[in-house]
């Protein structure tokens, strides 16, 4: 009895890899060994949001003008005395130095963190310095849902290795003896408790889109597989050796770093034997990819809430008039930066108000984002003509005839 043998499918399917964008979400059932909460699938959504700050360039560029116009060219007490500005911790470091950090990452990542130290005399108060929210993953809340410790790792990748294994940080709280603590602020974000949602982060697809666009096209150029030169030897097969060292021969010869030519090298014993090679003409998708990028890197400036590009220095088509220019950065200043940079005022004047216990309110200068004069208003000036002058004189002159005449 034989068995009947299914015929081999002799076509293999691959499947690609699927392409995911960065979430960021809670955890909270897959980590329920270790006291810290998920940051992400992975625990490594900030790693990723700073992978697309690094690698997307419209991203990138809307994130630095935004920081720019936050962070201001200094901070100043409101009716105050600013000495209390200059030395925030032993360090050396100022306020300002801790704000301009604590900025950008307010802007890529939606949270604040500080170290806050107590002096030995607590009615000295505190010494700040600032913290990378980055290297930050926040405690299982309480019955109360409140939140009283942090953990710190330099190298979240790597959390059980020495010397990055977590270490706790109560969270920023007047009433406990810890000497170092933790102020963590987030923006509130919907169904989220622990971390929060950047504000640009309804166009995450379209930064990793933008993203895999450039190295698509720059794997295209570097991996082109179609050849420049075809080199056809018919006089028999030698042996590996030999065709390694002719190949190279070959390349050595017709290429070079100002023309990368890609070879393509056959051996055959004979014309007949020799391999039929057919180049496959582009396909004319660099329009496509071309259309592509435009939209994204509208999605990522709709995202940004920035209504031109050429507030970030990247030249359009049609590019804005001196008027419609002022008016797109007067729209970016009221309805983006200063939003943002209130929201960050209130928590360094509080933080500020509860080491020196007395109110502060704090007033950023900004810098001066746009140096195009207003245009001079044109003065108006009713010239009258010398002949209309005369003519006027000479008509008055008739009427007062005319009325002595009849008088």
């Amino acid at each position: 009895m034989t068995e009947d043998k299914k015929p081999s499918n002799p076509i293999d399917v691959f499947e690609f890899a699927v392409a995911k964008v960065p979430i960021i979400e809670e955890n909270l059932l897959i980590n329920t060994r270790t006291p810290w909460v998920f940051y992400g699938p992975s625990n490594l959504a900030p790693q990723e949001l700073i992978r697309l700050f690094n690698s997307s360039p419209t991203h990138r560029a809307a994130l630095n003008s935004k920081w720019f116009g936050v962070r201001g060219e200094s901070l100043s007490i409101k009716e105050g005395d600013n000495t209390r500005l200059l030395m925030a911790n032993p360090m050396g470091d100022n306020i300002y130095d801790i704000w301009q950090k604590a900025s950008l990452d307010f802007l890529l990542y939606g949270c604040v963190s500080l170290n806050v130290v107590w002096r030995k005399n607590r009615d000295a108060g505190f010494d700040l310095y600032y913290m990378d929210a980055s290297k930050l993953r926040a405690g299982r809340t309480d019955m109360h849902d409140r939140i009283n410790d942090y953990y710190y790792s330099a190298d979240w990748v790597n959390p059980k290795k020495a010397p990055f294994i977590p270490r706790r940080i109560p969270a920023f709280d007047v009433r406990t003896e810890e000497p170092s603590q933790c102020f963590y602020y987030t923006t509130h974000s919907v169904g989220n408790q622990y971390y929060a949602t950047p504000t640009y982060w309804g166009a995450a697809t379209a930064v990793s889109t933008e993203v895999e666009i450039y190295n698509y096209w720059y794997n295209s150029i570097c991996n082109n597989l179609q050849p420049s030169l075809f080199v056809s030897i018919n006089s028999g097969i030698p042996g590996p050796e030999e065709r390694e060292d002719i190949y190279n021969t070959l390349v050595s010869k017709y290429s070079s770093s100002n023309n990368p030519s890609k070879l393509l090298l056959t051996f055959a014993n004979s014309k007949e034997e020799a391999p039929e090679v057919t180049m496959i003409q582009p396909s004319g998708t660099d329009k496509m990819w071309i259309e592509m990028g435009s939209s994204v890197q509208q999605a990522i400036l709709t995202a940004h809430q920035i209504s031109s590009a050429e507030l970030l220095g990247i030249s359009t088509p049609g590019a804005l008039s001196q008027r419609d220019h002022l008016e797109a950065q007067d729209h970016f200043n009221n309805l983006v930066i200063k939003p943002l940079q209130t929201e960050l005022l209130s928590v360094f004047n509080k933080i500020l108000t509860l080491r020196d216990g007395v109110k502060t309110e704090l007033e950023v200068e900004q810098f001066n984002m746009v140096t195009i004069p207003d245009a001079a208003p044109v003065e108006t000036i009713n010239e009258t003509r010398t002949e209309d002058v005369a003519v006027d004189k000479t008509e008055a002159l008739d009427i007062n005839k005319s009325e002595t005449i009849n008088n």
